[in-house]
């Protein structure tokens, strides 16, 4: 088809190309060509089969038949041109395609051919890494196995130590308990060295030295030391009749009745059968010492009761006082001694001074 007009407006585009450049068009297998002289724009279509010119453009003079058919021609050979050039093209590109891909190909049968070795490498070490790995299983079991052993054999070692230890120790404790008790057996043996067994009273020993240690502050000062000699009335009857049993349970009674009376200071002692010792310090008065005899005599005169039946005792009582009566313990213990004497001749429970003899 040929047409005159104003290419630009007719194709839409803005043509500024040299003559016989050419272009793609709307399909893969049309080309837009354009001449400058004359001027004219055409769509050459090629195929397999043919090559030929459409929707030709023209927008000079119309050109004779012969410049027509040379245009043509110079159209058909340029389009034939690139047809073959772009075939070249095409097979050059195949060409180093597959350059391309054997290098490619031999690259990769390289690196394959690498790898192949290296998981071959590898699948060595692994395997001897397994082997080992597996060696040290058996040997880990092993050590595990002699580790739980010799844990259990530890075990068995400790259990000894401990049981030999809490068998020290209970053994360590037994002597620690036996030491105390030989320690209070020893106390105890001091004790009652020195005290009555029954009443737990000071013995006649410790009373003596008690006494010599009075005398001697008595020598340093003014005040005296009183000595009350006690002998309990009615006590052989109490024997006879009721049992050593009560016997022992009044001098008891007797005992705590004499130390609820006294001071820290005094002494009260049991020297024997039923005879009891009093010391006073620090006696300023004739008088408070007759108030504490009228008081101990009215206290021993209290019934005693023993399973629910009364018991009475009385008690003579004589008084000696130091410097007065006698200088040593033996001498004022002999004088209380006979006042009490005195005292039981004249009819018991009651009391005198070895002075009004």
């Amino acid at each position: 088809m040929l047409a005159f007009g104003n290419p630009e407006e007719e194709l839409g585009v803005e043509l500024e190309v040299e003559e016989f450049v050419l272009g793609r068009g709307a399909g893969d297998q049309s080309y837009v060509l354009r001449t400058l002289a004359p001027r004219f724009v055409a769509t050459v279509f090629s195929s397999d089969d043919e090559i030929r010119i459409s929707d030709v453009i023209w927008w000079d003079t119309k050109p004779s038949a012969k410049e027509i058919d040379d245009l043509l021609a110079r159209a058909l050979a340029s389009v034939e041109e690139i047809e073959k050039r772009q075939e070249k093209q095409t097979k050059q590109k195949v060409n180093d395609a597959l350059i391309l891909a054997e290098e490619r190909f031999d690259i990769e049968r390289h690196n394959f051919r690498d790898i192949g070795e290296r998981l071959e490498a590898q699948a060595e070490e692994l395997a001897i890494i397994a082997e080992e790995q597996q060696l040290n299983i058996q040997k880990r079991i092993e050590a595990e196995k002699a580790l739980r052993l010799s844990e259990e054999r530890l075990q068995i070692q400790v259990s000894e130590l401990i049981d030999s230890e809490e068998r020290m120790a209970a053994q360590a404790q037994e002597m620690v308990w036996l030491a105390e008790d030989l320690q209070a057996a020893e106390q105890k043996m001091k004790f009652l060295a020195n005290h009555d067994a029954l009443t737990l009273l000071p013995s006649r020993r410790l009373c003596l030295k008690y006494l010599k240690d009075l005398l001697a502050e008595d020598r340093d000062t003014s005040e005296k030391t009183a000595v009350f000699f006690i002998d309990l009335d009615g006590f052989k009857a109490i024997n006879d009749t009721l049992g050593h049993e009560a016997g022992d349970a009044i001098l008891v009674g007797v005992a705590d009745r004499i130390r609820a009376l006294l001071t820290p200071e005094d002494m009260a002692a049991r020297i024997g059968g039923d005879e009891f010792i009093i010391l006073l310090k620090e006696v300023t008065s004739r008088d408070g010492v007759k108030e504490l005899a009228e008081t101990l005599i009215e206290q021993l005169n209290v019934p005693f009761v023993l399973d629910g039946d009364e018991a009475r005792v009385g008690a003579s009582v004589g008084i000696a006082f130091s410097l007065d009566d006698g200088t040593t313990a033996e001498q004022l213990l002999n004088c209380a001694d006979q006042s009490m004497y005195a005292i039981k001749k004249k009819g018991k429970n009651n009391f005198g001074f070895f002075s009004d003899l």
